[in-house]
């Protein structure tokens, strides 16, 4: 980390305040102070005062998670120095609730606190996704997730906060939250909420900014993280533009008219950044959206990514339950609704590519087909909407991947089904903007009622296959409606490919004992019975089986340790994979001799042209 001279830190130790007004705070909101220079232990100081509190003792609560990472981060772990103080400027007891809280006096009117940050936090209990986390680096960088930086006192989460952010006169503040004031070394903004607030990150650097329209939007892109300061975001506006063009054409009209790319760029430095698996991709907000990627001199293939952030703007972030709309940050209820905000978000991204030609027809089949492969391989009793309310559990945490491959593959088959059961009118694009008018960022749906409503909304057939294949734990039926549009199925094949001559005996195989089928050629010298133990060194059971995928389907010459069980004893062996017959599961390819109607259905439901 950079060590520099802090400009504040000591104030907040002792609790005072640092000398400015709010002449233009009420009384009743939350006025925050936040000193963005890190000092010697690489930590920032935070000064909140609070409304009036009611109560004898009142509860200060940093999230357990936030809305759209589906992950915990308890951020109370990286407070310190925590200090309650009453209107003298005296300090008052402050004591710890069961679930790690802060429980602070009725007399308290202003807390401090001291924060670390998550991009070189390394407690095993949690992994932040770096989009959703917090890096302060001296007084250069700053990323401000704010659910990582501010709390709310239990029962006040609806409060307003005013911001200000005093940070070197050599760096700025880009938000996509209103912005009241600008200064030489300071910044002001606020929020109507502490859901609004943490709905709405900041990102200080230097500035590297570039601004586009797209679709009647106006479009920012800040850039952090260029190590030779060499400006990137024209690059980054370029492919973005394309992305959100693609997304306008899509769209019946633009659901914004602002928004704003918050980019920072690593690379690959350990320093700033000591947690560095799975960081790279974004985090959607409503009128904004933070990346976390790869830096490079010349970026690219990162529009899917873009196209996905902000479709976002439909779901969650305008229709949505009230699990989202209503967010308990201390004690957090997860939707059953995982297959409609990231599964059918990613069937548009996929869809928009498609239809504003940055992509292909074969790419969209092989974003089916890696639906199709996954489902494979989840366990028997998986159900998405059972999997969604249960996604913080560790079991489903390992393969939270599969939503956004299992989740489009079932948004294409609902899609074929709605155009068939309508007379070809509604499509998925059409039931979400249907739901919309119904419902609204301030009229979130009843998580149990969503199916019946969308049925109201169709036909009972569609929510029957809705209770059926997404509320049940029964396969896709991708046999019965991918004819439709001229594709083929096949439960398994047999292909020429790489491949270590391994399968799983799903007959035998049940809950944490998976017994193998072994090829006599398999190259790891294993026979037909042995137990599955780990792949890589990962244990391996039925709820994790998706992460043992390479050993049935290979995509590089890259060895596999494996750790099986014979007869009681282990036994671990390495070694690459092979050209062989391979057994592929859930296959789809296109039909050879399509007929025009299966070619014009195709064109309805891909790309929404009627003839």
């Amino acid at each position: 980390m950079s060590r520099v001279r802090a400009v504040v830190p000591v104030l907040f130790v002792f609790g005072a305040v640092l000398s400015f007004t709010w002449s233009t705070v009420k009384a009743d909101e939350y006025r925050v102070l936040i000193a963005a220079s890190s000092d010697f232990d690489d930590r920032i100081g935070v000064s909140i005062e609070l409304p009036e509190l009611t109560s004898d003792t009142s509860v200060f609560v940093f999230p357990v998670t936030v809305p759209g990472t589906y992950e915990e981060h308890l951020w109370w772990r990286l407070v310190h120095n925590f200090r309650a103080f009453d209107a003298s400027g005296s300090p008052l007891p402050t004591s710890r609730s069961a679930d790690s809280q802060f429980v602070i006096p009725r007399q308290t009117v202003r807390v401090s606190y001291r924060l670390d940050d998550s991009f070189d936090d390394l407690d095993s209990r949690v992994n932040i996704f770096q989009p959703a986390g917090t890096s302060f680096q001296g007084d250069t960088v700053f990323v401000l997730n704010h659910g990582g930086v501010v709390g709310y006192v239990d029962g006040k989460q609806t409060r307003p906060y005013t911001v200000r952010v005093e940070r070197s006169p050599e760096i700025a503040t880009f938000t996509a939250l209103q912005v009241l004031e600008r200064g030489y070394d300071f910044d002001v903004y606020t929020a109507p909420t502490y859901d609004a607030l943490v709905d709405g990150p900041a990102l200080l650097c230097r500035a590297d900014t570039a601004t586009y329209q797209s679709g009647g939007a106006q479009i920012l892109v800040a850039v952090c993280g260029t190590p030779n300061g060499k400006p990137l975001a024209p690059a980054f506006a370029k492919g973005f533009k394309r992305a959100t063009d693609a997304v306008a054409d899509f769209l019946p009209s633009m659901p914004v008219n602002r928004y704003t790319f918050l980019v920072y760029l690593w690379d690959k430095d350990t320093v700033n950044v000591k947690r560095t698996k799975y960081s790279v991709g974004a985090l959607e907000h409503n009128t904004s959206s933070m990346y976390f990627l790869f830096y490079s001199t010349h970026p690219k293939g990162y529009e899917e990514i873009a196209a996905h952030e902000f479709l976002h703007i439909l779901v969650p972030l305008h229709l949505h339950s009230k699990e989202i709309g209503r967010f308990n940050f201390r004690f957090p209820a997860m939707s059953k609704h995982l297959w409609l905000y990231e599964g059918v978000t990613e069937y548009f991204a996929n869809q928009a590519g498609l239809r504003g030609r940055t992509s292909t027809e074969k790419d969209f089949l092989q974003a089916i087909q890696r639906g199709a492969r996954s489902a494979a391989f989840v366990p028997d009793t998986f159900s998405l909407t059972s999997f969604s309310k249960n996604v913080l559990l560790h079991d489903n945490q390992k393969i939270y991947p599969v939503i956004y491959q299992i989740g489009p593959a079932n948004a294409l088959l609902l899609d074929i089904l709605l155009r068939s059961e309508t007379n070809e009118k509604m499509g998925v694009l059409e039931l979400v903007y249907g739901l919309m008018g119904k419902y609204g960022k301030a009229a979130p749906f009843d998580d149990d009622s969503l199916f019946a409503d969308i049925g109201t909304l169709t036909t009972p057939t569609v929510q029957s296959y809705l209770e059926t294949y997404v509320g049940g734990a029964h396969s896709l039926p991708f046999a019965q409606y991918l004819p439709l549009i001229g594709w083929e199925f096949a439960d398994s094949t047999q292909d020429s490919a790489l491949g270590f001559g391994i399968h799983i005996d799903r007959d035998a195989s049940v809950a944490d004992t998976i017994y193998l089928i072994a090829d006599s050629t398999n190259v790891f010298g294993f026979k037909t019975g042995d137990i599955l133990m780990k792949v890589n060194g990962r244990t391996i059971n039925e709820a994790s089986l998706w992460n043992a995928r390479r050993l049935w389907r290979a995509t590089t010459t890259d060895p596999l340790t494996v750790t099986v069980q014979r007869d009681g004893h282990v036994i671990e062996k390495t070694a690459k994979p092979t050209n062989r017959l391979v057994m592929q599961y859930n296959v789809i390819k296109e039909s050879a001799s399509p007929t025009e109607s299966q070619l014009k259905f195709r064109k309805l439901v891909l790309y929404g042209i009627r003839e």
